[in-house]
């Protein structure tokens, strides 16, 4: 028996900074892709140092361990990384597309899942 696939998207909001949930968050998702649960990812603007620090610096951040262990998997594994757009780009992985957030509103109901850290 075939069971069901549930598009799942996860929104990063939280600045790593200061707040361990994008840690969490990185974490979890992993977890659902394992039980093979096609997920994508938004890095909201908060929580786009993430997607331009080094693996060095990601030990810079809260629960820095956890994300220089599981955040490139997890850049690897989703199905698609978008980021909220600013003005003045650093570098980021070639997998991820920028995506405005009226664009995200448009895309929200393609997923039966949304989850916010």
């Amino acid at each position: 028996m075939t069971l069901p696939t549930h598009r799942t998207l996860l929104l990063i909001k939280s600045n790593p900074d200061i707040d361990p949930r994008p840690a969490e968050a990185i974490r979890s998702a992993l977890g659902l892709i394992a039980g093979e649960i096609p997920l994508s990812v938004y890095f909201f603007r908060e929580s786009r140092p993430l997607l331009t620090a080094t693996t060095d610096e990601l030990e810079d951040f809260a629960d820095g361990e956890i994300l220089k262990r599981f955040l490139p998997t997890l850049l690897q594994m989703a199905q698609k990384v978008y980021y909220e757009p600013v003005e003045k780009e650093d570098a980021l992985p070639k997998n991820a597309s920028p995506l405005a957030l009226q664009e995200l509103g448009r895309i929200l109901p393609d997923f039966d899942h949304t989850i916010v850290f």
